[in-house]
């Protein structure tokens, strides 16, 4: 059985993908930023409220690597003794269940997005084509 270490150090990707994910949002929230400017009050709250956004965005993505990079130095934890009287099966099973439906949740809005991106991304390439 692998240790409890290891099996982090391999779940490391989970929070590193997320937080590439986070930190790209960031940076295409400040490009949407620039291009608003700020040459009128409603340009200058939008402009500020993307700059605030990207700020949460680039939050999580750092959090999310610091805890990469802590759960990929796991690897080599050695395994510790659990005790099974300590262990509430039934409690543990409800978790996974409601982490499963969670985790499909997320990659389900997830998917939404990346298709509604690429509608987008697909108009834009046909405006830039008609030019």
């Amino acid at each position: 059985m692998e240790s409890c270490g290891a099996e982090l150090a391999e779940s490391a990707v989970v929070p590193e993908r997320i937080g590439e994910l986070m930190q790209h949002v960031a940076e295409n929230l400040v490009a949407h930023a620039d291009w608003v400017g700020n040459d009128s009050g409603a340009a200058q709250r939008e402009r500020d409220a993307l700059l605030r956004v990207a700020e949460g965005y680039r939050a999580i993505a750092s959090a999310a690597f610091d805890t990469a990079t802590f759960m990929r130095g796991l690897g080599d934890l050695s395994a510790a003794p659990h005790d099974p009287a300590r262990w509430d099966r039934s409690q543990f099973l409800g978790w996974m269940r409601e982490k499963i439906v969670l985790q499909r949740a997320v990659a389900q809005l997830l998917l939404n997005h990346a298709e509604a991106s690429e509608r987008v991304l697909d108009e834009e390439q046909r405006l830039l084509n008609e030019e």
